[in-house]
């Protein structure tokens, strides 16, 4: 389950359970990324606001498209809890599952197109070179057609598994899927 206790629904206080009742409402089943959470309940209603408003409100890109994302990043930061989370999501959401596991182990040669390719190399730089991003990596994600909302949420996403790719590999945390 993970490295230190995580919270139950039978040990979470009053104000934890409503933000465990709000995430299985959206997410059909709470995290165990978000259990973690649970001794805090402030952090943990801050970050479930940050990744179902990131995750599911649809402003720059398709819901299906940070899913991929979240999936490409994720590989690359080789995510143990992250990758079977985002594979089993991107299946739920009509994904084939083999699309899945090419996104995540080898995306360069997945099955998307050319200018969604051009989200998943911005998203391989910001990961693994962030000292290297430049102003012309934007423009060429708005020479290939994306808004400036769309690269919003490319960069939002990519930053946001950063952080949970390196939360749940920090604490151990086990794949609930």
């Amino acid at each position: 389950m993970s490295w230190l206790p995580i919270v139950s629904d039978e040990q979470a206080s009053p104000e934890v359970k409503k933000v465990y009742d709000y995430i299985a409402n959206r997410w059909s089943f709470v995290p165990n990324y978000f259990r973690a959470l649970g001794h805090d309940a402030q952090l943990l209603q801050d970050q479930t606001n940050f990744f179902t408003n990131l995750m599911f409100e649809e402003r720059g890109l398709p819901r299906v498209v940070k899913e991929q994302l979240a999936i490409v990043v994720s590989g690359i930061n080789v995510s143990s809890y992250c990758l079977p989370a985002h594979m089993e999501i991107l299946s739920r959401l009509g994904v084939d599952k083999k699309i899945g596991r090419k996104l995540s182990l080898d995306f360069h040669n997945a099955p998307v197109e050319p200018k969604v390719m051009k989200l998943f190399e911005f998203a391989e730089k910001l990961t693994k070179r962030p000292g290297e991003m430049e102003k012309s990596d934007v423009d060429q994600l708005r020479e290939a057609g994306w808004t400036d909302a769309a690269i919003l949420d490319t960069v939002m996403v990519t930053s946001a598994y950063a952080l949970a790719n390196r939360f749940s590999a920090g604490l151990g945390l086990i794949a609930d899927f």
